[in-house]
């Protein structure tokens, strides 16, 4: 059986992924065999329990949850059995297991666990063989759940030999992948080590080459929106060009609005007065609390997600020193913050910045058709 297996919570109509694994919660008199869920926004649950992970380690500490209840003490499992705890040992500390559900947060995210950015760290240090590079190394494999160290490579020929032998002093001997058996960290010893990682490196480039025809390159994603400016917008900006309540001009059937959400909330009612108060509004922000209150065009549900990725288009097409940005963030996954719809957010179905990355795909394409 896994460590984990998945699950899933629905939140304000949107489904957020998880994982979830068994633990045992005290109850007063007696403890309980439950599961303790992560998903993939941080939130941690166990039974009518919803937290954090700071609020996961407080409830390990105070004995709330337990991987080892007293032997003799009174058990529940759910609509299964009810009797006595029997003598537990388990291989598995409360921090091992945060571990492991911080790294299952980062996997169904689609960024590197500990593992993965230890790996990064090794492939950095082989090509660079710094001492501030070997700091971060050991820093990265120290962070990966002690229990899962000898998988950080995915080798089961080498476990994670190379690694400590990295991180061994000259002439110190560490055991072998063999029982029993050792080795001698030497000069040689080193250099084969930091060969095995160069090679990885090296076949790691080539699929990355094939693979980049399918699917990103880039596996961490890049966080846009969010950001407001009550004293006004950075000059110049960044990326906040990105967010749609920026001040940048589009034109829809050819009338002018101030920014994509001047104009996404004036076309969602088909009330001419509603419209015109909406498009004329300060800010995006001031558009989008009066189009809040207007009455919804019929069908706008359906119809939305189109005309967003219409404005969108137009956006980019109409201001290139913006397009150019788009282009900038090259093919890094796109999570949009808006604390105020879970619809458009990263923290439910993210389609805004879907659409952020459709458009720049559409942009890249133009380039490249245009290049031959």
């Amino acid at each position: 059986m896994p460590d984990s297996t998945p699950t899933s919570r629905v939140t304000g109509g949107d489904v957020v992924e998880g994982r979830q694994r068994l633990v045992f919660v005290h109850k007063g008199d007696h403890y309980a065999l439950a599961t303790l869920g992560v998903f993939a926004d941080g939130v941690v649950r166990w039974q009518y329990e919803t937290t954090d992970f700071d609020g996961l380690r407080a409830a390990f500490d105070d004995g709330t949850l337990t991987l080892t209840p007293p032997e003799g003490a009174p058990l529940f499992i759910t609509g299964t059995a009810r009797g006595t705890v029997p003598a537990l040992e388990s291989w598995l500390t409360p921090e091992l297991v945060i571990g492991e559900l911080a790294d299952e947060v980062d996997n169904l995210n689609d960024r590197p666990d500990s593992s993965g950015r230890c790996w990064n760290a090794l492939l950095e240090y082989a090509a660079d063989p710094t001492p501030a590079n070997l700091g971060i190394v050991r820093e990265s494999y120290h962070a990966v759940p002690e229990h899962r160290r000898i998988y950080v490579l995915g080798d089961m020929d080498q476990n994670d030999v190379p690694v400590r032998i990295l991180l061994a002093e000259a002439g110190e001997t560490i055991p072998a992948r063999n029982a029993g058996r050792t080795i001698t960290v030497t000069p040689e010893v080193r250099e084969q080590a930091l060969g095995y990682f160069r090679r990885s490196e090296a076949g790691a480039a080539g699929t990355r080459a094939q693979r980049v025809a399918d699917g990103p390159e880039t596996t961490i994603p890049l966080t846009v929106g969010g950001h407001v400016h009550p004293s006004g917008w950075p000059d110049p900006a960044g990326l906040e060009v990105l967010q749609i309540d920026y001040p940048a001009t589009v034109v829809h059937r050819g009338r002018e609005y101030a920014s994509v959400m001047h104009a996404y909330w004036a076309l969602s009612t088909d009330d001419a007065g509603w419209h015109d108060r909406i498009a004329a509004a300060s800010r995006g922000l001031d558009a989008r609390a009066l189009g809040e209150d207007a009455p919804r065009r019929a069908g706008w549900p359906v119809a939305r997600l189109g005309v967003l990725a219409a404005l969108l288009r137009d956006k980019f097409e109409r201001h290139p020193a913006m397009a150019e940005t788009l282009l900038g963030t090259g093919d890094a996954r796109l999570l949009y913050d808006d604390w105020a719809s879970r619809y458009w957010s990263s923290t439910g179905a993210n389609w805004l910045g879907r659409l952020l990355e459709l458009v720049r795909s559409e942009l890249a394409g133009r380039e490249w058709e245009t290049g031959f």
